[in-house]
């Protein structure tokens, strides 16, 4: 499976609202060297209650760190954040670099609203990249990576907007993993709000297979040439595969 290979030059980001999360978000490491940021949306609804999908997700987060580490300097210039939304939105993890991230056991529970969450993802985005600009760090073109198993329950059409202008612009990349986990998830929002060739599903609940791809996938962007618009090529799990709408 071909990933964008998502150099661009820092550009210049608005102002944006202060938020809260349980951590202030860490500073670059290895500051001269090219950072990619990628926040991960998980959907933590009661849905994910089903056949132990949560108890996955954790076991997969576990492991996405722990791949990402046997390579330091590859760990120390991925730079993830987790915004979880179930219930409520929250940012279980701001920006730091992987080699340092902690995320506490994630819950299931409650309603599944995306937009909020998405808005925020967003947020943080502009945040990390004012960050970077301080700092005189290079950055390739930042990640949304979202993982559900529900349509959204909120109003997501702003933030599906907000989404695609940034995508046209290219300050951003958004991608949506549908989990196969209820039945009843038609997806029809979800290809209202990303852009169809980056959306996969994911099936048993290979959640370890997921995030050993993504991060497979942020280590080969990495090491990319900062100056091609040429595709990463990343080997993807059979559970993983595009959604032929």
């Amino acid at each position: 499976m071909s990933m964008k290979d998502t150099a661009v030059n820092p550009e210049q980001s608005a102002p944006a609202t202060n938020f809260t999360g349980p951590m202030s978000p860490a500073l670059p490491k290895a500051i001269s060297e090219r950072h990619v940021a990628c926040v991960f949306l998980l959907d933590v609804s009661g849905s994910m209650n089903m056949q132990d999908a949560i108890g996955k997700l954790n076991d997969g987060l576990q492991s996405f760190k722990e791949h990402m580490k046997t390579d330091p300097r590859t760990a120390d210039v991925v730079d993830a954040a987790v915004v979880t939304f179930g219930g409520d939105v929250r940012v279980a993890q701001n920006f730091m670099p992987v080699s340092d991230m902690e995320v506490d056991p994630l819950v299931a529970y409650g309603a599944s609203p995306l937009g909020e969450a998405l808005r925020l993802g967003l947020e943080m985005i502009d945040k990390r990249k004012e960050v970077y600009s301080l700092a005189g760090t290079p950055y390739y073109r930042p990640w949304i990576f979202c993982i559900t198993d529900g349509t959204p329950t909120d109003d997501w059409e702003s933030a599906a907007y907000q989404l695609k202008d940034a995508e046209t612009k290219k300050k951003v990349l958004g991608y949506c993993v549908c989990v196969e986990n209820d039945p009843n998830f038609a997806k029809k929002e979800i290809f209202q709000i990303f852009n169809h060739s980056r959306i996969l599903k994911l099936e048993d609940l290979d959640f370890s297979g997921l995030f050993e791809f993504v991060s497979n996938s942020l280590a080969a962007v990495a090491e990319s040439n900062p100056n091609s618009e040429s595709m990463v090529h990343v080997e993807a799990p059979h559970t993983l595969t595009m959604i032929m709408q």
